[in-house]
């Protein structure tokens, strides 16, 4: 018998998926392929989504063997390309429906509010460019907005005040474009329910602040139609209450508070029909009023958390992904990991800045490979760039290192950390914005 290696196609396959990919245990029995290069499905400064459209299907078209899955790690536009080239293909795959109810923030509210509204905090649907967009806004200040396609906070705002809310306004306007003009194309392109084109991702939404307490995440998926849910991420902030300082795994979270997120996670899920694919789920939880806040539903993995799944449990959440992807049931490892606990750490600044120095390849590597348990070191910052180039920043910080690391203490993750940091050279001078020069 001639045994036949699986073809899985990959949007925007990069070094680091291929990586968690390729080290899979069952590896050698699948080829991975690109499909569509990264550059045009994220940073990019604009999308044309028939355009990526017509070269996924292309490039689909012109292949010589078999195509045994599509997998997608990546959000909008990739996470609609996803669901529409499965459905073509015949191959297991989310509904669009579902992928559009999970990103599309406001549509999502309105179904999470009919199953689980205990856990859905107050929110307005507004219209940005609307002559008086305030009226619409139903919810008392301080509130937080944000258009309703929008990723890692970009263009989300905390509003204090009308002033504050009338300037950054104008800021969602200038700049709200770069989803929502590839959304209207989706939207004109399929056939949907009239529901689901009720609010466009030129629409924002406000939502009352849930930001105290603690943050996490779980990762899950639903398998012909049965959700499971296999791991929570705590997500550490900065004193700001915005941009994330450190995701660590497992969670330290009350157990009572854990189930109620695999409950919640479950009854959403299942009510958008949601299915043959991953997500992770964004929750808050308030210790002092022991209230459990959703914040967003992603219809994908969290890259970010696969060094750590790795780390402690033995395996990335990519073994999810390609399982569902070749219609299989997931067998995600528990425990199994060398390390007790893992972390993503942040390095970020608060004010723009010239990068005048920043660590090169090798002494990169070389810190990484002096640190026990180190899985990665990422510099996205260049040298002679302001990081204000940055695309894809919160709107309050600016990345300029990324470290994950595995330990047997949390203790010994922020040690490590510092030992990290104190083998990496970067150097900044601050931007004088009125100057318009360092």
């Amino acid at each position: 018998m001639v045994f036949m290696m699986k073809n899985i196609f990959v949007f925007g396959l990069n070094a680091f998926n291929r990586e968690k990919l390729e080290t899979l245990d069952d590896a050698d029995q699948y080829r991975f392929h690109g499909l569509i290069d990264l550059s045009k499905l994220k940073d990019a400064t604009s999308y044309d989504f028939h355009a990526l459209l017509s070269e996924a299907q292309e490039q689909l078209d012109r292949f010589n063997g078999s195509i045994d899955a599509i997998i997608n790690f990546w959000d909008f536009p990739a996470s609609v390309l996803h669901p529409i080239l499965c459905k073509e293909h015949k191959l297991p795959g989310p509904s669009l429906e579902s992928v559009i109810l999970c990103g599309n923030k406001g549509l999502s509210r309105l179904e999470q509010r009919r199953v689980i509204a205990e856990y859905i905090p107050h929110f307005s649907i507004f219209d940005p460019f609307a002559d008086d967009p305030l009226n619409q806004v139903e919810i008392d200040f301080p509130f937080w907005i944000k258009p309703l396609l929008s990723y890692s906070s970009y263009l989300g705002f905390r509003i204090a005040d009308k002033t504050d809310f009338y300037r950054h306004i104008q800021t969602i306007r200038d700049n709200i474009d770069r989803y929502a003009k590839p959304y209207a194309e989706l939207l004109q392109h399929v056939d949907l329910d009239e529901s689901l084109k009720k609010y466009t991702a030129h629409h924002c939404i406000a939502e009352e602040i849930i930001s105290s307490g603690r943050q996490c995440t779980v990762e899950g998926y639903s398998y012909q139609n049965k959700v499971d849910t296999y791991g929570i991420v705590d997500s550490l902030r900065f004193p700001n209450g915005v941009s994330f300082s450190s995701y660590q795994y497992p969670s330290v979270l009350p157990e009572h508070i854990k189930q109620s997120i695999h409950k919640a996670s479950k009854t959403i899920i299942e009510h958008i029909g949601f299915d043959q694919s991953a997500f992770n789920i964004e929750y808050f939880y308030d210790e002092a009023s022991d209230r459990l806040s959703l914040l967003e539903i992603n219809p994908r993995i969290s890259q970010s958390h696969a060094p750590l799944f790795k780390k402690v449990d033995g395996a990335s959440n990519h073994r999810v992904v390609v399982d569902l992807g070749l219609g299989k049931k997931p067998c995600f490892p528990h425990r199994q990991g060398n390390y007790t606990c893992a972390a993503k750490i942040f390095a970020r600044r608060f004010s723009d800045a010239l990068v005048t120095r920043a660590p090169g390849q090798e002494e990169i590597n070389r810190a990484q490979q002096q640190t026990p348990g180190c899985a990665a070191i990422i510099v996205p910052v260049k040298q002679g760039k302001r990081l204000s180039e940055l695309l894809d920043q919160d709107s309050y910080s600016y990345q300029y290192a990324i470290v994950y690391l595995g330990a047997q203490s949390i203790d010994e993750l922020e040690h490590n950390y510092k030992q990290v940091m104190k083998a990496l050279p970067f150097d900044f001078e601050p931007f004088d914005e009125t100057a318009n020069t360092p």
